[in-house]
């Protein structure tokens, strides 16, 4: 499987945490983005970070999604988008428990659905999606929903405090950049400049 690297130099004069996180051309309301890796940098340093393009769905008993708060998987089971045998999964309750189970219903080919039952309790967890094993996009969980993700992502980075599985507060980011991997490239490298001002290159 084709691996994807981002080279990420901070040469700014702070002490912060490197953040990549992912957002969707048409990212519902209720759906949010979640800090998918975080690396603390000193000035002069470089964290890299490299990934595969492979799904997964996860979960958490952190039920409200709002800035600051951290999602942190209980369980992670991978998937695949494009093939309608693996790409759909319940979600239930059972004995005090959360998991995730098997569904006989299905989702279109290159869309990942997530189907809740009548024992999810609203706002008591969440699910969601991630790539390469962590994860980047959850919602709060309700009773008898269908939640789907059609996976397009953009990837974007950014500095600051954020700690993996934190939940981004994507209107209120600034000096964010976007990571653009142009057809056949596979690596890219962003340099955080000393006027904390990004510069994206291959």
């Amino acid at each position: 499987m084709q691996k994807y690297s981002l080279r990420v130099t901070n040469n700014s004069n702070l002490f912060g945490n490197i953040c990549v996180f992912q957002t969707l051309p048409d990212q519902p309301e209720n759906m949010v983005s979640l800090a998918w890796f975080s690396e603390p940098a000193h000035p002069g340093t470089t964290v890299e970070f490299d990934w595969s393009i492979k799904y997964n769905f996860v979960w958490s008993r952190q039920g409200e999604l709002i800035p600051g708060v951290t999602f942190k998987a209980s369980q992670t089971i991978d998937t695949e988008p494009s093939d309608i045998t693996k790409n759909s999964i319940g979600f239930t309750k059972e004995a005090g428990a959360y998991r995730f189970t098997e569904t006989s219903r299905t989702t279109k080919s290159g869309t990942l659905g997530i189907y809740t039952d009548q024992t999810v309790p609203h706002g008591e967890a969440s699910v969601g999606v991630g790539m390469s094993g962590s994860g980047t996009f959850a919602v709060t969980a309700t009773p008898n929903y269908n939640f789907a993700f059609t996976p397009h992502p953009k990837y974007w980075v950014v500095f600051g405090t954020y700690e993996k599985g934190e939940v981004m507060d994507i209107e209120s980011l600034t000096n964010t950049a976007e990571i653009i991997f142009e057809p056949d490239v596979y690596a890219m490298k962003a340099i955080l400049k000393n006027d904390n001002t990004w510069e994206v290159k291959r």
